[in-house]
């Protein structure tokens, strides 16, 4: 073969580089991919990966601002022979399978090393040679000879290279574009391109053992913060619905081009892009992956990454929540109950057969392969079962259907696997916020699910009065010790005369944990340890020992102080942690008050403790939001509704709506509501009505644990009073907490009135 390398690109190529605009973290994940390439031929050989590594190098910001930095992407895997290499650089080749391999159709190489710099050398060798082999891609020499052939370069082995029996590609990027590599180098830019390329690489890297040293860091594979696979919770239509699902599905072979990697309709017999056949083989498809509960909420952290060939192409995709309708109209259906505090469905979906965009950013939601994917995961009907019967579909057996049902509610405690504090606070709980931190941190403690099912336990036993349910929940009981008083103790008691005192003590977790602030710059962590201490001779509400930066707190949790009054331990531990903090800074009240610290101590840790109105407004709209899914979703069971018991202004309101929405008439509109298929219309008020109405439906654990069947009848007004009190106040936060005009002493009143009912009825729910 001539030792010179004709690289010139065809008009289609052309064109169709020109309209691919790479980022700069796409360069680089384009030279990424041909590395893992070459790792995947190893292991398809059936050759051992011997600790496979991916380096990259960055130049300094001097080299690159006098013009001599290099950028180097080096890699120990199959190496390629000079045919191989002289392909491999030729733009608009593919010795690539795409659907097998990562490498962009061939030009992935070409876009990435243009965009990066002017100039691009390569240099390959594999086990058997005693050369290395390069070329080398200047960009202004080309233009300046007019030419797009260079020549093929060789050098020799080092002995050692030839004894270690060296293999593998480097490729170095010069002349390099400064605007494209500084957001590789810097700061946010730096972090965010290290943190995305963890995540698109994760699961290829975990499963071929890949090591990636970027800019000298150790890249950490991603992995979702999700239940383990041991648990479950109960649900209606499922039973026990399992935390983690694995998919594993079969769609059958189908004929594919090997030429423009198009996947053939079942009864095509050529390919219909080029209209050849001679190119077809027949392909298995296959759809793998799993679908699982993350460990918290979060309003954009939630979805499925959709992956080819084990690099993340969608990351948290969401448009498998949405049902379509026979109009090709989408509806949202998850979240709905939480939707103020976002989602907490994850997955990861393996979906090789379909098409991707030339960026490698998106599938291509049109290819009918998509459609496929989503009639496995998702079903053709919707996740709810009511809604799905009122349209007279079949039950969603889906496996998305089925994890939807045992966890569309956001409640803290055992019913949906919501971790939360002591106080039975979940979703904006500081320790929950905490864990979450500590788990992307890497802690090891926070990677099982252990310490999160505790705080799960915890919620549960708030729940129910925080003692009483505490073995039912399967929580471990507190310690039990006896303690004579005149022997050696940890724990101050008044001896006096008392006889020896049963001492019961239990780790308050929620309090217990390092605290950090920050004086004038300097970071300053407290490691706190909390103890509850149920001890008849100890007559102080609590007490406080401090070594350096350690900080113990114990406190009685029976004593007078805490049953006689609002105040709470943790008021009194933060008080005392907060003055404990001023003294190891070494700084005054004047520079910094105990009351500023202990505010700046609750937002970071305890931020549910803080009574802002717009968390609690979301809160009260997220409750409403839940109760008229429930209503919509269960109301027509009790069909037909009477016409006469909806108020005739509520009538005009219904049919006004419905007018603007779906131009229904007023006959429409009278069968929509015997139909009992009205809630979408009717306002937050008129739900309330309709609780009064039909206490069945939410009540008797249908939405709200409260009984109402099994009482006296005399009683069953006052049961359905006391829901209605609590949900006027709810409603009158949503519609008015927010957006009040003036926040004097009647509405600071009243406004905590609402939120002592808002914590009241979100206790009772379901």
């Amino acid at each position: 073969m001539e030792n010179v390398v004709d690289i010139t690109p065809s008009p289609r190529v052309l064109r169709m580089l020109g309209q691919i605009d790479f980022k700069p973290w796409q360069c680089l994940a384009e030279l990424i991919d041909n590395s893992i390439d070459s790792f995947i031929t190893l292991k398809d050989s059936g050759i051992p990966i011997l600790s496979p590594q991916i380096t990259i190098e960055l130049p300094s910001d001097g080299e690159l601002q006098n013009g001599n930095g290099v950028l180097v992407i080096r890699d120990n895997g199959s190496g390629m022979t000079s045919e191989n290499l002289q392909n491999a650089v030729r733009a608009g080749y593919s010795g690539n399978d795409p659907v097998e391999k990562m490498g962009l159709f061939g030009m992935g190489f070409n876009i990435s090393t243009a965009r990066l710099g002017r100039r691009t050398e390569v240099w390959t060798t594999t086990t058997e040679s005693s050369q290395w082999i390069g070329i080398v891609i200047d960009f202004d020499q080309l233009e300046r000879a007019q030419s797009f052939k260079t020549p093929l370069l060789f050098r020799e082995k080092s002995e050692n290279d030839i004894e270690k029996k060296v293999h593998g590609t480097e490729v170095h990027v010069m002349k390099l574009e400064p605007s494209r590599i500084r957001p590789l180098m810097w700061g946010a830019g730096k972090n965010q391109t290290r943190n995305k390329l963890g995540k698109i690489y994760g699961r290829v890297m975990a499963a071929l053992g890949i090591r990636i040293i970027y800019s000298g860091d150790l890249l950490r594979p991603w992995r979702h913060c999700i239940w383990d696979k041991t648990r479950s919770v109960p649900s209606r239509n499922f039973g026990f619905v399992p935390a983690y699902t694995e998919v594993n599905a079969t769609l059958g072979p189908r004929k594919y081009c090997t030429t423009c990697w198009v996947w053939l309709e079942q009864n095509e017999t050529s390919c219909p892009s080029c209209g050849l056949s001679g190119n077809l083989i027949e392909r298995q498809r296959r759809l793998k992956g799993w679908i699982g509960i993350q460990r918290y909420f979060d309003k954009e952290h939630y979805g499925f990454d959709l992956i080819r060939n084990g690099r993340v192409i969608e990351e948290l995709d969401k448009s498998l929540f949405y049902f379509e309708n026979g109009q090709s109209e989408k509806e949202l259906e998850y979240p709905l109950d939480a939707i103020h505090w976002g989602g907490r469905i994850v997955g990861e979906l393996e979906i090789d057969f379909v098409r991707v965009s030339h960026q490698k950013d998106s599938f291509d939601k049109l290819d009918p392969e998509w459609k496929q994917v989503v009639e496995i995961i998702r079903g053709n009907s919707p996740l709810r079962p009511q809604i799905a019967e009122r349209m007279g579909m079949a039950i969603n057996t889906s496996p998305l259907a089925r994890i939807y049902a045992g966890y569309r509610t956001g409640y803290a405690g055992l019913g949906a696997l919501v971790p939360g504090d002591e106080n039975g606070n979940g979703i904006n709980s500081g320790i929950v916020r905490e864990y979450v931190a500590r788990y992307y941190a890497g802690e090891d403690a926070f990677q099982s699910d252990e310490k999160w099912y505790e705080l799960v336990l915890q919620a549960e036993r708030a729940r129910h009065g925080g003692t009483s349910a505490d073995q039912e929940a399967g929580g471990e009981p507190p310690i039990q010790v006896d303690i004579p008083p005149s022997g050696p103790q940890s724990i101050p008691t008044n001896t006096g005369s008392l006889p020896p005192a049963s001492i019961v003590i239990e780790v308050d977790n929620n309090l217990s944990r390092t605290y950090d602030l920050y004086f004038r710059q300097t970071q300053i962590s407290i490691n706190a340890k909390a103890r509850k201490i149920k001890d008849a001779a100890m007559t102080e509400p609590y007490q406080v020992r401090v070594a350096g930066v350690n900080f113990e707190f114990d406190y009685n949790p029976e004593n007078k102080i805490f049953e006689e009054s609002l105040d709470l331990p943790l008021d009194f531990f933060l008080i005392d942690l907060s003055h404990h903090f001023l003294t190891i800074s070494g700084q005054t009240p004047t520079d910094y008050p105990v009351s500023i610290l202990q505010r700046m101590l609750r937002e970071k840790y305890f931020p549910q403790t803080i009574s802002k109105v717009e968390n609690l407004t979301d809160d009260a709209n997220s409750l409403l939001a839940a109760l008229r899914n429930h209503l919509d979703e269960h109301l027509s069971s009790l069909a037909p509704i009477e016409i006469e018991q909806i108020p005739i202004e509520v009538i005009k309101r219904i049919e006004l709506r419905a007018y603007q929405a779906d131009l229904a008439n007023h006959d429409l509109v009278l069968e929509i509501v015997r139909n009992g298929r009205f809630i979408k219309y009717v306002d937050n008020e008129f739900l309330l009505s309709l609780v009064e109405l039909y206490p069945v439906l939410v009540m008797d654990g249908n939405f709200f644990t409260n009984p109402y069947e099994a009482i006296n009848d005399d009683l069953k007004s006052k049961a359905v009073k006391m829901i209605l009190d609590s949900l006027k106040d709810v409603l009158w936060m949503s519609d008015e907490g927010r957006n009040t005009i003036s926040k004097d002493l009647a509405w600071r009143l009243r406004y905590s009135r609402a939120i002592a009912s808002l914590r009241l009825i979100s206790s009772w729910r379901s």
